[in-house]
């Protein structure tokens, strides 16, 4: 794992100075190059000067809210964002997403869920999900005919809706990071359709009844209360 991500360079945004000197530690010794800056000002001329590979973002930043600062970025730059904040407030988790933020951890927080989240947005980059064969767990997944079924198992085959494709597609599309609700819906239905979010509870659960060992103790799709879902199985190239 070391080998995959070790020349990646880490931005962290931070005001907090033992915040800051914990991430740089820990990261480093994983074999990560890490930038730090404390205020939105510094954190968008690295991004410009140094292009990190990722950015750890705090929203509480001195001198523009953190939020803000991704509007910016968004604007010129696709450097994947993770908010690492202490605002754990259903709205603001919803704005940083919106605003355009991939993944967001709140405060106070497990260094080892930090770094899996890091290196899966690493992992999603340098293996996109654009080749049409894979295995997740037990099931065989082919994109090109729409087929899910198990290995050398007759009769195997999962029949999935079209809508319930898309949905399962667009999760794939980012393998182990959150995807808000009102991007589902977008993607799945369209922009009329951004509120109803009983539509993705539906459709959601009936994947888990068709994909999941126990779909009460969901493994695969996993439920961000209030925010959105996120498919976390590993899942490894086939050639069907």
């Amino acid at each position: 794992m070391a080998d995959l991500f070790e020349r990646k360079c880490i931005l962290i945004v931070d005001d907090h100075v033992e915040i800051v000197r914990t991430l740089v530690m820990n990261f480093r010794a994983r074999g990560y190059r890490t930038l730090a800056a404390g205020d939105a000002k510094t954190a968008a001329a690295f991004v410009a000067e140094m292009n990190p590979d990722a950015i750890i973002l705090d929203l509480g930043l001195p001198d523009l809210d953190g939020a803000d600062l991704i509007v910016q970025l968004r604007k010129w730059s696709t450097i994947p964002i993770l908010v690492l904040s202490g605002r754990t407030e259903l709205e603001k988790k919803i704005g940083a997403l919106t605003a355009g933020a991939d993944d967001y951890i709140s405060k106070p927080f497990e260094i080892e869920e930090l770094v899996a989240r890091v290196e899966t947005v690493f992992r999603r980059i340098q293996t996109p999900v654009s080749t049409p064969h894979f295995a997740m767990g037990k099931w065989e997944i082919d994109l090109v005919t729409h087929r899910i079924f198990e290995s050398g198992v007759v009769d195997s085959d999962v029949h999935l809706t079209p809508i319930e494709w898309k949905v399962f597609e667009t999760l794939l599309s980012k393998m182990g990071g959150l995807v808000p609700q009102k991007e589902l819906l977008q993607e799945v239905w369209g922009d009329a359709y951004e509120k109803e979010t009983n539509y993705l509870r539906l459709y959601i659960s009936q994947l888990r009844k068709k994909l999941e060992p126990n779909p009460q103790l969901p493994m695969y799709i996993l439920t961000e209360p209030g925010i959105g879902y996120r498919l976390v199985a590993e899942v490894t190239q086939r050639n069907i």
